[in-house]
């Protein structure tokens, strides 16, 4: 059955919906790194925070991010999934490992334009053939990647946020 006009507008001002909640503002995400206080790099192997006095073989100091999800939950009452909680670290540069430092490094090769010297892909191609490249799921892909998208709040809108205002205003 064929939707109507209004149907299509609907479901696509839904979308539009879920998608804007999916994505955290400037400011909810630097109040998550600074109440996870610390970053984690994989690389450093430290048992002190910021990597002073390391010994070998002593466990790092760093919060884990099981341990960081519960003391968001039971002391700042924020509930956030594990995935979502590292996607916003990341994308504060509060969080850094082996596998997104590489999926990061292989999304702007492939999306970098061809005079840039990269592969000028879509960013949804990409992240496809980086999944199959590394042999992960798509899922995988996309939590290692910072958030892109314009975020809430800024003074600088998108040109999707400033329609929206124009529409708002005809409504109005």
């Amino acid at each position: 059955m064929r939707q109507s006009p209004q149907q299509i507008r609907q479901g696509k001002r839904a979308r539009e919906e879920r998608n804007s909640k999916k994505t955290p503002s400037q400011e909810y995400i630097a109040l998550i790194c600074r109440l996870y206080g610390d970053k984690y790099d994989d690389r450093e192997e430290d048992s002190k925070i910021r990597g002073l006095e390391w010994e070998p073989g002593v466990k790092a100091c760093h919060k884990s991010m099981a341990a960081f999800q519960k003391e968001l939950e039971e002391v700042h009452e924020i509930h956030l999934s594990r995935t979502k909680l590292q996607k916003i670290l990341i994308t504060g540069h509060c969080w850094t490992t082996e596998r997104s430092r590489e999926v990061q490094w292989l999304f702007n090769e492939y999306t970098a334009s061809i005079k840039d010297g990269g592969k000028g892909m879509d960013p949804n191609k990409a992240i496809i053939a980086i999944a199959k490249h590394l042999e992960i799921s798509i899922v995988s892909v996309i939590i290692n990647l910072p958030y892109g998208k314009v975020v809430y709040d800024l003074e600088e809108k998108s040109a999707n946020a400033r329609r929206i205002d124009k529409c708002r205003a005809r409504k109005r």
